[in-house]
């Protein structure tokens, strides 16, 4: 027996219509021609394995096909009330073809349920109507049962793929389908039209033909929708190829709702269906506020590569899931399947999902929107485990983010602000370039901002807390090797000094942007008596990244000596080099995104953490930076041969650390040359000889200095400074020089 291959261009992935059609006409070319037949998604196009040959396959269609029996009589409008359109359901009751015997039984059985009902039931009596339908019906009707309806206890509800239970407002789905029947098929005879055979040839290959008829279409074909845009003049018309709403129904029967899925889909019978879930306003463009509303949910539909007879497939939507994680947890929002299909959790060889919506456009239509394509990667591609993991420590704070979003006066800065991270979140499963990365962590700074600057909402999810703690690898994952990252990083890694007094009462520089408890470990949020306090320490406002900096130098020079500090109380785990610190002064680098990348960074655990990547030295440190920066350090600057230097390093007078707030104080106020003078100052009374005696420049590079205190510098790179700027140590006295030594020289930036 030869196989032929069939390219099935009519039956794309999107929109959904499209792809139900394909699934359509595997069912029914399996069950009632070809039981052998396989099916694949090959570039989004459907490909057909089958015995048949095109015209075998066109003639099976025309003369053969025996469509599926869909009734809903509990609906109004399915044809089996007074009122309801006839055009369909009277011609098949009465038709005494053969290949429409199936549907005759299944309209007398829903009439026999009907009786003599005059209107469709409602609440109770719509309900022991289902029941009584699936009680009776036969076997070959209850997969459109299955797929259209569940009974969850006392209550009928409906997946959203099928609207309520097939039907979509005052449109049934199956009266529709019926309709369409009968203008491909003459009941009376069992013989297609004349117009059925191009218009199958344009709903299975893909090619053109006339004959579209003005017919409601459903959610199904957004585009045929008609309305506004939907032609060449300002309306368009509701055009629809009678074949794809009679297949597309016909491939629904293989997406039934599974009772597994539904003890796992947490009460929501829409992401009980097959790939279902939640929905999320994020990765497609025009997502939006209403969009968070979406009760109906998402559905992923999957592409397989491989060819699968009827049997896989239908094993495939059996099954139907998509794990999240690690934990093996079942996905159940759009970011969960997006993680899913990033490589945690997708067999039998899918390798693409169609992400579709079921969201209101077109005024309050609800439509099977498409929101996109996500392809499948192994396990061990991509970094999918990590990317896993990392997003597993922001699981619970974002699902908390959300339920506070939602909550009575939350600000709309926090609905933003969520969207946000839920879009990056997104993004990085579909991409995990340090770009990426950052996108996501600037957002969880943004959110994090957006939830404290309201105290009242903050204090009523007492629970919820700043961004959780992370691991080191997020820096890993964000390092592209930017100045504006690793300066971040080294803003965010300080605390306190090591091993002094009261070190861990001043705690990290984080207690600078949050008020934190100290009791907590400076971990949770502290509150007092009307709500999220009000703490003196917090002079981060995120508005300038330089002003931000000098405010954090001066807060902490103020409690040093309230916690027994004697050094600049801001110690780094992780450094900036002189490079960066340069680009810093001359004000070319990005400073939101360092503002923002190290308001996330501060939630990393920094200890015993590897150090960020440092960048090639070129080797242009600033003077003056050098003559405030060794003003104030955290610890000696001992450059003798026993700290492994050598050279005119070695010959330099070690310095101890000092804690003067008059250079700080005065870079604050602009006064460049008077804060010069006072560090030179500080440095010759903690050892140092400065090369300096004269310093001049603008209020904004005074400025930049004193913010230049909070970006922490590597202890070597505090040796070359004090080369820099200072001269070896002096001579013994029977080593003094004869002549008098050269001029002091004056420093202008």
């Amino acid at each position: 027996m030869s196989l032929h291959l069939h390219h099935l261009a009519g039956c794309t992935p999107e929109p959904i219509a499209g792809y139900l059609k394909a699934l359509g006409v595997h069912r029914a070319v399996a069950h009632q021609a070809d039981r052998g037949a396989r099916t694949r998604w090959n570039s989004g196009r459907f490909e057909l394995v089958t015995s048949l040959d095109r015209d075998g396959l066109t003639r099976f269609f025309l003369e053969a096909y025996a469509p599926s029996p869909i009734i809903a009589p509990w609906n109004g409008g399915s044809g089996f009330y007074p009122k309801d359109t006839k055009d369909g359901i009277e011609p098949l009751s009465s038709s005494p073809a053969d290949r429409f015997a199936a549907y005759r039984e299944a309209i007398a059985a829903g009439r026999a349920i009907v009786a003599a009902r005059a209107e469709s039931p409602k609440g109770e009596e719509k309900l022991e109507m289902i029941r009584a339908c699936r009680r009776a019906w036969p076997e070959a009707m209850l997969a459109w049962l299955d797929a259209a309806v569940v009974l969850a206890g006392d209550v009928a509800r409906y997946p959203a793929l099928l609207g309520t239970g097939g039907n979509d407002g005052r449109l049934d789905f199956t009266n529709n389908r019926m309709q369409r029947v009968v203008e491909l098929i003459d009941p009376a005879t069992g013989d297609p039209r004349p117009a059925a055979r191009p218009l199958l040839a344009a709903a299975l290959f893909g090619e053109p033909a006339p004959g579209l008829e003005r017919r409601a279409v459903g959610q199904f074909l957004p585009g045929n929708a008609g309305g506004p845009n939907q032609a060449s003049g300002y309306m368009g018309e509701s055009l629809v190829n009678p074949w794809d709403f009679v297949l597309l129904l016909e491939g629904a029967l293989l997406l039934p709702v599974a009772a597994v899925r539904r003890l796992e889909s947490s009460g929501l019978v829409q992401a009980a269906a097959p790939f279902a879930v939640r929905a999320r306003a994020g990765g497609y463009a025009s997502a939006c506020a209403v969009d968070e509303g979406n009760q109906r949910g998402e559905q992923w539909m999957p592409l397989w590569d491989g060819a699968a007879t009827l049997a896989e497939v239908r094993a495939l939507f059996a099954e139907g899931r998509l794990v999240a994680s690690a934990n093996k947890r079942q996905a159940g929002h759009a970011i969960d399947a997006a993680r899913a299909v990033s490589g945690l959790g997708v067999a039998r060889g899918v390798r693409e999902f169609v992400r579709f919506g079921y969201i209101e456009r077109n005024g309050q239509a609800n439509l099977a929107v498409p929101l996109g394509r996500w392809t499948v990667e192994a396990g061990d591609r991509a970094g999918a485990p990590e990317r896993s993991r990392l997003l597993d420590e922001i699981d619970p704070w974002v699902e908390g983010l959300r339920s506070v979003s939602q909550g009575d006066g939350a600000p709309a800065a926090l609905g933003r602000a969520l969207r946000r991270v839920e879009a990056a979140m997104l993004a990085v499963c579909r991409d995990v370039s340090p770009e990426r990365w950052q996108r996501l962590l600037l957002g969880l700074a943004e959110a994090e901002s957006a939830l404290v600057s309201r105290p009242k909402v903050a204090a009523a999810a007492p629970w919820l807390g700043p961004i959780p703690p992370l691991s080191p690898a997020w820096w890993r994952a964000a390092d592209d090797g930017s100045a504006e990252l690793r300066i971040a990083a080294a803003i965010a890694s300080q605390t306190g000094p090591v091993g002094r007094a009261g070190a861990n009462e001043i705690g990290p520089i984080r207690a600078h942007c949050l008020p934190l408890d100290p009791r907590s470990g400076f971990r949770r949020l502290a509150y007092g008596a009307e709500g999220l306090m009000r703490d003196p320490r917090v002079v981060w406002t995120g508005r300038d990244l330089a002003d931000d900096l000098a405010a954090v130098a001066q807060r902490r020079i103020i409690e040093a000596p309230l916690h027994g500090a004697h050094a600049f109380p801001l110690r780094g785990r992780a450094y900036a080099s002189l490079d960066d610190v340069a680009l810093f002064l001359d004000g070319a680098l990005d400073e939101a995104r360092i503002s923002g990348l190290s308001r996330a960074f501060m939630a990393v655990e920094w200890k015993g953490t590897p150090r960020p990547s440092r960048a090639p030295r070129a080797e242009r440190p600033s003077a003056l930076h050098a003559l405030f920066r060794l003003a104030y350090t955290p610890d000696a600057v001992n450059p003798s041969p026993a700290a492994g230097r050598s050279g005119a390093e070695s010959d330099l007078s070690p310095i101890e650390p000092r804690l003067d707030p008059a250079p700080l104080r005065l870079l604050v106020a602009g006064r460049l040359h008077d804060a010069g003078a006072a560090a030179v100052r500080t440095l010759t009374a903690a050892g140092a000889r400065p090369k300096l005696r004269l310093v001049a420049g603008s209020p904004e590079l005074a400025r930049r200095l004193a913010a230049a205190l909070a970006i922490p510098v590597a202890p070597d790179d505090l040796v070359k400074l004090l080369g820099l700027v200072c001269k070896p140590a002096g001579p013994t006295v029977k080593d003094a020089p004869s002549t008098p030594p050269p001029a002091t020289p004056t420093m202008s930036e």
